[in-house]
């Protein structure tokens, strides 16, 4: 059972969206947890040795619930995760006094990130991005769903009709969905279809080419959403030279897609407490250099 202290706020009056803090709440430095398909709070296993480890450090653990998580995600989009980014990225800075934004993606957090770097009216409030368990939706829709072919037709139909916002029937998945979502979700060049092995460089840096922060890929080798003729050394290698600003790729070997090991849990907390704190050493050698050169200036 995991089991985190922290509190709950409200970030958007409107849609009573929330959030949930965990650790130091008045520092000024917090990583954003931001789930996959299904999730809510609490959505995986390192969530509580990650939230300790960055205690120990000053920084906060931030959840988050947007209108896609939980089964909400057959009724909303990528644009829409954006659009409540923006205003959780815009509470944080103004109500909360944060200054320095790390974001975390699991699974399809990844494509919200990515998304969100190309969109995002905020997207120069995050400081570093790091993705974790990036996969291809697509693929593994192709592969593990009975009458894959005949749904993604469906949803085609749809949206030529004028219907894609309409739902699709029962049967298609375990949530209400969209005929525009399942589409985003299942067909090549589709909203979601961001990691996929049969993408070129040229695509996969066309769809990154946004991206402005520093990146830290963490892939699990024992991924089970990623299909068995997929070959994860080159797709990995070729993620991470796509990405602009990829400042470090780390593997995982013996973790699943949410990382349930217990060792693989204390190598994603290093990796992450690693990353954060160069990302933040710069930004201060930076800052510094400025000051500098302002004060050369000034005299």
């Amino acid at each position: 059972m995991i089991s985190i202290p922290g509190t709950l706020s409200v970030y958007n009056p409107q849609t009573r969206l929330t959030m949930f803090e965990s650790g130091p709440e008045n520092s000024t430095t917090s990583v954003i947890f931001l789930g996959g398909l299904l999730d809510g709070y609490h959505a995986v296993p390192y969530l509580p040795i990650l939230g300790r480890a960055l205690a120990l450090r000053g920084v906060s653990l931030i959840q988050v619930m947007l209108s896609s998580s939980n089964i909400g995600y057959g009724t909303s989009s990528l644009l829409q995760d954006t659009q409540e980014l923006d205003i959780l990225f815009a509470f944080l800075r103004e109500e909360r006094a944060k200054t320095r934004l790390f974001v975390i993606g699991h699974s399809t957090g990844c494509q919200q990130i990515i998304f969100h770097s190309h969109h995002g009216l905020h997207k120069s409030a995050v400081q570093g991005i790091i993705l974790q368990g990036p996969v291809s939706d697509r693929e593994f829709m192709a592969s593990s769903v009975d009458m894959y072919g005949k749904y993604l037709r469906l949803a085609q139909r749809m949206i030529l009709d004028g219907k894609g916002q309409e739902l699709m029937v029962r049967e298609v998945d375990s949530a209400p969905i969209t005929a525009y979502r399942f589409n985003s979700l299942a067909s090549v060049g589709g909203d979601d279809d961001m990691f996929s092995s049969d993408l070129s460089l040229e695509t996969m840096q066309t769809i990154y080419s946004q991206i402005q922060a520093p990146a830290l890929w963490l892939h699990c080798g024992s991924d089970e959403y990623v299909p068995s003729h997929v070959d994860k050394q080159k797709l990995i290698t070729q993620m991470a030279a796509a990405c602009p600003t990829t400042l470090a790729t780390v593997q995982l070997p013996e973790a699943d897609h949410a990382v349930s090991d217990p060792a693989s849990q204390v190598l994603l907390c290093e990796a992450v407490l690693e990353f954060v704190w160069r990302v933040i050493s710069d930004l201060d050698a930076f800052e510094k250099s400025q000051e500098a050169s302002f004060n050369e200036l000034s005299l």
